[in-house]
């Protein structure tokens, strides 16, 4: 009996040294971060934070027509944890980051370096990783982030959706999280690139009307993803354009799905639908001189057919188009390249990973004056497309139109 109540005394001390969960926070006590903007301000940085309202994003307890669905706090400090903590003086409820969505760079601040933000961001624990960054292309991430969207009550999860769905359907674009941003980041061997995030319209008006900006059929300020942003370890260099970004990332094997146009032999085009794309890159090592060889494989379908002549009835004429596109994507690929080394001079498509993966020892060699031997390095490009179908009719109706 004595050691029955002994052991439930014992058991009653230790539970009295329990603290229970003592990080917990009440949703009346957080204010759910969403968006997070970092922009230069002098010495310091600029840390702009997009906060939910939650009982205007509830549509049933919706207070007010037209109120806004979101609060944006915007604080100076030396550091962003500084500027984070420091949102209490302006905001009633401490700054959540437990739900970010989206990260948004000032290409000012682009271009002074981003590695401590990463860094402090990584090493918060409270912080998720699968959110996407991009970099506000002309303007600042504070602008960025009062703009108002349509369709999605949210602007931060506009932007996230955007990125996701687009990044699996137009071959300019591409999502990139943090964790693979820091990976690349501390690499000897690639250099990273971000998706720009663009304001198309008045920026200032369509900051100025608030939510009145999406009370039209036609925004005066929309947000667009255009193409992506070049850095030589953590600074932005530079940009590509959309072109040079889809030869980018059909180099990286980042294109899922995609459409694009082949030119007829006597006028017009041919539209197609990439239904899948596969990319392979080897190396080969030929008297001690790395060679890349890219390979994509393609499958399409025709979307539309404008050719004056071409009426794709026989295999001839199909294959005439699928050579066509192999050359056309070829030419993408090689552009993109030949861009990259003579604006930019940095490895961001990855080919000293493959070089070290394939030969480790020559890698060693090679990655001491890595900068010369990529401008110098030799490429073979193939590219292999087959179309599969050709859309719900055979013939194009517009011959016997003109007939």
């Amino acid at each position: 009996m004595k050691a029955v109540i002994s052991t439930i005394l014992i058991l009653s001390l230790l539970a009295s040294l329990l603290t229970g969960c003592w990080d917990r926070r009440e949703l009346n006590e957080i204010g759910i971060t969403v968006g997070l903007g970092v922009d230069k301000d002098g010495d310091q940085i600029r840390v702009s934070a997009q906060v939910v309202v939650p009982s205007e994003v509830a549509s049933k307890s919706r207070s007010s027509k037209g109120a806004p669905t979101v609060t944006t706090y915007e604080v100076t400090a030396p550091t962003l944890y500084e500027a984070i903590q420091k949102m209490t003086e302006i905001s009633p409820r401490i700054i959540y980051l437990s739900h970010i969505r989206m990260l948004v760079f000032g290409e000012e601040f682009a271009r002074q370096g981003i590695a401590d933000v990463v860094e402090s961001l990584m090493r918060e624990p409270f912080a998720r990783t699968d959110f996407y960054i991009c970099i506000a292309r002309g303007t600042s991430a504070s602008k960025i982030l009062q703009v108002a969207t349509t369709l999605e009550k949210i602007p931060a999860n506009k932007m996230f959706a955007s990125m996701d769905v687009l990044s699996k359907t137009w071959a300019p674009v591409s999502k990139v999280t943090i964790e693979q941003l820091m990976e690349e980041l501390v690499s000897s061997e690639i250099h990273a690139t971000l998706p720009a995030l663009e304001a198309k319209g008045d920026l200032s008006k369509g900051i100025e009307e608030g939510t009145d900006n999406i009370k039209t059929i036609e925004p005066t300020t929309v947000l667009a993803l255009s193409s992506l942003g070049v850095f030589k370890k953590d600074r932005l260099i530079g940009w590509l354009d959309e072109n040079d970004s889809k030869g980018y990332n059909y180099i990286r094997d980042n294109v899922d799905t995609t459409t694009g146009h082949t030119n007829c032999p006597e006028g017009g085009k041919i539209a197609l639908l990439t239904l899948r794309s596969y990319t392979k890159t080897k190396v080969l090592i030929h008297n001690g001189e790395p060679i890349i060889q890219i390979s994509v494989e393609n499958l399409s379908t025709i979307r539309e057919n404008s050719c004056r002549k071409m009426e794709l009835k026989s295999l001839q004429d199909i294959k005439e188009v699928e050579m066509e596109s192999n050359a056309k994507l070829i030419k993408i690929m090689k552009h993109s390249v030949e861009t990259v080394r003579r604006n930019f001079k940095v490895d961001i498509f990855g080919f000293g990973q493959l070089i070290h993966q394939a030969d480790p020892k020559l890698w060693k060699e090679l990655k001491k004056d890595w900068s010369h031997t990529f401008m110098n390095l030799q490429i073979e490009y193939k590219a292999n497309t087959e179309i599969k179908k050709m859309g719900a009719i055979f013939q194009s109706f517009q011959k016997k139109m003109k007939e």
